[in-house]
């Protein structure tokens, strides 16, 4: 009989559920047996079943460990007929103990079979009482404790079976798994281990051992571990499930669906990988998919409760209130334990206007779930945090949604009115500031901000009796308000003077700043600095804190001005301001980790920020131990957490969460140096140099001898082209811990970003001496002694970076290329004429302007360091890149040309000319240029993908591939090569059976019409697919018989999940040319979607008709057969798909799946018994 999935699908990850313990592995044989039964009532060979090994009854035999397969679904009367065959057997006491012994195991397993745990228990019970060595009845009595949640009394049977067999694979693995149930997961570890070191191949081993690394949190090992059981056997539900869900824990949503994909492949009954791809959906905000997932799940199985609640989440997001409230009502009916469906039904009550509803489910989920206190209320749903769940943390991803979804408009909403009110405030519009916070409070009643910011509203026009009445409110929602609203409220004790009461709010206003600046991003902090400056303009604080704002904003004339008049009105901030004093003129660079034009300074600046941070650096600098202890406690638990949660989001590479975890922390405590430390270094981890720099300004502010935050501000300031600040830094570092190599790291960084590679030789030379064994360190002085032309020991240095670490491949990379500059002799392109100080300020400048879209400024710049060097090949190189981008082409292929001339070894220049001839339409002299950049550097993957495009723009599509190809082979995450690939494929495909029909293509369509269609390519691949079908519309209109474009079209509209258009158009494009099998595929899979399958299959059937060698046409109609238990059809279309192409993964996977599905499989569980 089939089994529910669900319990072990979601229980691996977090709570491990209780399902049954199936029959998956081979059992032990008693030979001889196996003839005809003399008489009905003692049939050996039935009651024995088919086993054909030699007699064992000492449990385990000759087998070393479980041979794992899927069995048929349970016929029920052929248990109770095995069952009544070995009872006559087994309560004979004149039969041979051996055989009696045999004969209660295997009426056992029939009882295993019908999931009569009590039954099978008391059959291995008598099995193990007559025969004590019996090592597999002790294994399944353990199996069937453990099925009735006795976890204590499973170990205790796992033991002794072990102690019979101490090789036994299966055994360690079950005893893992009762472990886990029990939360001893370093116990479990142990045994998994053993399980895979006794078998190797044991696929239960893995998987158990990678939920167990997921329940430690160390998701990288689990999908490790899972990656290997799922290539042991590509059908093991358990394994796919599972790593789907640790996918989905790390919104890896598009993995997770692959991987529930695969399970559906293999169990196209399974229910719970159709749930969990439903929350998978919903993590892609993919409502229409995550319900036509949740509608299957609850079809197969109609009490599957996380089915309903899945859909429930879906409706709630498509703003299908009761539909939403429905499904929740029945998950409850369902599971009335689970706090989730309580808590999910009290927000979308909350938001349905339900307050009574909403509180009496809030409550009910706070009673199951005390974590929940604080999520919900009463009041409406805006602003109840996400909660991380222990128990079923398989629809984590749909809880997010949900609440994510619930909240997004609303917050929106809210956030826009508080905005509003503040830029009335600045205008001098008080009342309508009044009314605008008001509104934003009528939305959501416990949005301090609101109630703050009309509290300080109310106070600046002298009505005391609201601020008084919203400070109340301010500091019952968030006590950290009682300070700032003591000093607004002072002015009631007598009306104060203007001029003080100005200042009074003026201070007000720059604290609140601070908050506004993490909640709603720099515009609302220069809101409140302007008011404060207009209130009180002679107070530093505000100018400073302004130049600060402006400087993330990008403002940095704006940014040198605040700081010039906070100097002048405080000298003690003169310091602060010194590096944006400087303006444009000392921050001119952008990220030079995007820089070509220095790319040893790069290099150097990267490998160090890689390093800190990951045990390389003393995160506390010279803070000693107590110090750090000292600023731990002193910090609110509150923000504690929070700053805690940004450094797990950091550490996972989701720097965006991260950023926002911690600016929580600060909004909560603005002068909290641990946040700010956590959302510099996640700053500096995107790249945003100017907001690390802002953050570390603050960390320093609090701890000034913090020798890693001034590490880090260093180097981000390399990281703008600021090296003085980046040297001011590091040298202050150095000077606090002398034996900080990191410190002299970042001075070497700095002088190299100086162009003193002699000095930063020197200081590279100083962290070798501290730490030799460092590999970054030796590859930084390498650049540098290469830069320094300085070939032999750049060479040396690259040698010692190998050594030290040889799995990193850029010090290979670094040192082949400079051999090849060794070869060249003088390093030409960099060549020098006149200061090179001077030349590397224009450059830069150059550089600079072209990243913030300054084209005529950035060429100025790049003019003038060619009048000063004329051989300058970076100069005339940075010079064309800005002519192109300002659609002068001819203007841009001269500066090239005359690069080339001049150095005809240099890569930029053909490639950036290539570029311009692609531009001009020019494509065969782009062709040529392009092919000349891959003879001098055939590593670099966008060049092949540019004379891919222009192979593809002549129509040469085969050509086109081979470079698409090329190019995703040298960088797999190219996605416009994957794109143009994809294009060009089709293009290949249909070019020849659309001749003579020139409406049916986008080459031989309108300009118009063309230029829309194009305009929709855009989109398309930005994922704008509104504005993607808003362009193929157009196109369409303009071109009715535009068969691309409906296509095109249909393929928006099937990943928006809508079939029935992407139908009508692939059904309009067919009409157009009915000659393209593509097209039928195509509509094929959207009439499987719909549940029209009879004409599903007729489309697959015209479409290998149309094109026989097409093997995706074949892999399609397998995977649609497959998928309908048509076993024998779909094998046959898998055969075909690898005779026509031998690497095709669909053909494999189809084929095993069915090899392996011949019978009705049952569902698997995590442990099984043995036969």
């Amino acid at each position: 009989m089939p089994r529910r999935t669900g319990a072990f699908a979601r229980a691996f990850v977090a709570w491990l559920s209780r399902g049954p313990l199936l029959t998956l592995a081979a059992a032990l044989m008693l030979g001889g047996l196996a003839s005809p039964a003399v008489a009905a009532v003692r049939d050996y060979a039935l009651c024995f079943s088919d086993d054909k090994g030699p007699s064992d009854d000492q449990g385990l035999g000759g087998v070393s460990g479980p041979t794992y397969k899927k069995e048929a679904g349970v016929d029920r009367g052929a248990a109770d007929k095995r069952i009544a065959a070995c009872t006559v057997i087994a309560e004979d006491t004149t039969e041979a103990s051996r055989l009696r012994v045999s004969a209660y195991f295997y009426r056992g397993v029939a009882r295993d079979d019908l999931e009569d745990w009590d039954g099978a228990i008391a059959d291995y019970s008598e099995a193990a009482a007559l025969d004590p060595k019996h090592a597999s009845a002790y294994f399944n009595r353990g199996s069937d404790w453990y099925n009735k949640s006795d976890d204590d009394r499973a170990i205790a049977d796992f033991n002794i079976a072990i102690s019979l067999e101490p090789s036994a694979s299966d055994a360690y693995a079950s005893r893992g798994w009762a472990f886990l149930h029990k939360g001893k997961v370093d116990a479990a570890i142990l045994d998994f281990q053993q399980a895979i070191e006794a078998d190797p191949r044991s696929g239960r081993g893995h998987t158990g051992l990678g939920a167990a690394w997921n329940k430690k949190g160390e998701q990288e090992k689990a999908v490790a571990e899972y990656d290997e059981a799922i290539r042991l056997d590509p059908t093991d539900l358990i394994a796919l499930v599972n790593r789907g869900l640790a996918h989905a824990a790390n919104g890896e949503f598009d993995n997770a669906i692959s991987d529930y994909d695969a399970a559906i492949g293999a169990d196209p009954q399974s229910a719970d990988a159709y749930v969990n791809r439903s929350a998978a959906w919903i993590g892609k905000n993919d409502w229409a998919r995550a319900i036509a997932d949740a509608n299957k799940a609850i079809a197969l199985d109609a009490g599957i409760a996380d089915g309903y609640y899945s859909r429930g989440v879906a409706w709630a997001n498509k703003g299908n209130n009761d539909r939403a409230i429905a499904d929740f009502d029945k998950a409850i009916e369902l599971d009335a334990t689970e706090p989730r469906a309580w808590f999910a039904r009290s927000l979308t009550r909350a938001q349905d206007g339900d307050t009574v509803g909403a509180a009496a489910d809030c409550r009910k989920a706070i009673e199951l779930d005390p974590k929940k206190t604080g999520g919900c209320n009463t009041g409406p749903i805006d602003g109840a945090p996400a909660v991380t769940r222990a128990a079923k943390p398989g629809l984590s991803a749909s809880y997010k949604a949900l609440l994510a979804s619930a909240n997004r408009d609303r917050s929106k909403l809210v956030a826009g009115h508080v905005k509003r009110g503040l830029e009335q405030q600045i205008q001098g519009d008080i009342a309508g500031a009044i009314s605008s916070f008001s509104f934003a409070i009528k939305l959501d009643p416990y949005n301090t901000d609101a109630v703050y910011d009309r509290a300080v509203a109310a106070a600046s026009q002298g009505d005391y009796s609201l601020a008084a009445t919203d400070c109340r409110r301010a500091i019952e929602l968030d006590p950290q308000r009682a300070g700032p609203c003591a000093a607004l409220l002072s002015g009631q004790q007598g009306v104060p003077a203007a001029g003080a009461q100005n200042q009074a709010i003026a201070k007000i206003l720059i604290e609140r700043a601070g908050t506004r600046l993490a909640r709603y991003g720099v515009d609302g902090a220069l809101l409140d600095f302007d008011k404060a400056i207009s209130l009180d303009p002679d107070n530093a604080d505000a100018y400073f804190g302004r130049s600060r704002a402006r400087m993330l904003k990008g403002d940095q004339d704006g940014a040198a001005a605040d700081c010039r008049r906070a100097v002048e009105l405080d000298l003690k901030r003169a310091g602060s301001c010194s590096e944006q004093i400087v303006g444009d003129e000392g921050n001119p660079a952008a990220p030079l980790d995007t820089q070509r034009l220095q790319p040893a300074v790069a290099a150097a600046v990267e490998t160090l920020a890689r390093q800190i941070g990951q045990g390389k650096a003393e995160p506390t600098g010279k803070l000693s131990q107590s110090k750090f202890t000292e600023l731990i406690q002193a910090t609110n638990p509150r923000v504690l957490a929070v700053v805690q949660k940004g450094d797990s989001l950091a550490d996972a590479g989701k720097f965006d969460d991260a950023i926002g975890a911690y600016s929580e922390a600060i909004a909560l405590d603005p002068r909290s140096p641990l946040a700010y430390f956590g959302r510099g270094k996640a700053w500096d981890a995107k790249h945003e140099y100017g907001r690390a720099i802002a953050d570390y300004d603050r960390v320093i502010e609090f701890l000034p001898n913090l020798v890693s935050a001034r590490i880090f501000r260093g180097l981000a300031k390399a990281g703008t082209g600021d090296a003085e600040g980046a040297l001011a830094d590091c040298s202050r570092a150095a000077t606090l811990d002398p034996r900080a190599r990191d410190a002299f790291f970042c001075s070497a960084a700095a002088w190299h970003a100086k162009g003193d590679t002699r000095r930063a030789v020197e200081a590279y030379s100083m962290a070798i001496e501290i730490d030799p064994k460092d590999a970054a360190t030796c590859y930084g002085r390498a650049m540098a002694r290469a830069d320094g032309k300085d070939y032999d020991g750049s060479i040396a240095d690259f040698d010692q970076a190998i050594r030290l670490d040889p799995g990193n491949s850029n010090y290979a990379i670094g040192r082949k290329a400079v051999l090849a500059a060794r070869v060249k002799g003088d390093g030409a392109p960099d060549a020098v004429g006149s200061d090179p100080k001077n030349l590397k300020a224009f450059i830069d400048r150059g550089y600079a302007f072209y990243n913030k879209g300054k084209y005529d400024r950035a060429i100025a710049e790049y003019s003038r360091a060619i009048a000063l060097d004329p051989k300058r090949a970076a100069a005339y190189v940075g010079r064309g890149t800005s002519l192109v981008s300002k659609g002068k082409y001819d203007a841009a292929i001269d500066d090239y040309g005359k690069v080339i001339e001049l150095y005809p070894g240099n890569f930029d220049a053909y490639f950036g000319r290539a570029i311009a001839w692609s531009k001009k339409n020019e494509l065969d002299r782009a062709i040529a240029d392009f092919s000349r950049a891959i003879e001098l550097d055939g590593s670099y993957a966008p060049v092949y993908f540019g004379r891919g495009s222009a192979w593809f723009a002549k129509g040469d599509y085969d050509q086109a591939i081979a470079d698409f190809d090329q190019a995703l082979k040298l960088d797999p995450k190219l996605a416009l090569a994957r794109k143009g690939r994809k294009l060009a494929a089709a293009k290949a495909k249909t070019s020849a059976k659309i001749v003579g029909e020139p409406a049916a293509s986008a080459n031989s369509a309108p300009p118009a019409a063309r230029a829309a269609f194009e305009k929709g390519q855009v989109l398309d691949n930005k994922d704008d697919y509104d504005g993607a079908i808003a362009h193929y519309g157009k196109a369409i209109a303009l071109f009715p018989a535009f068969r691309d474009a409906y296509v095109a079209r249909a393929l928006v509209w099937e990943t928006k999940g809508d079939y029935a258009r992407a139908i009508a158009d692939l059904s309009q494009a067919i009409i157009i040319n009915p000659e393209i099998g593509e097209t039928y595929s195509d509509r094929g899979r959207n009439l499987n979607y719909q549940g029209d399958y009879d004409g599903a299959l007729a489309d697959y059937d015209k479409a290998v008709r149309l094109d026989p060698k097409d093997a995706t046409a074949f892999a399609g109609r397998g995977m649609f057969r497959m998928g309908r238990r048509e076993d024998a059809a779909a094998l046959s279309d898998f055969e075909t798909v690898l005779s026509l192409d031998s690497n095709n993964v669909f053909g494999y996977f189809g084929r095993g799946t069915i090899a392996r599905t011949k019978q009705t499989m049952t569902e698997p569980s995590p442990i099984s018994i043995r036969r």
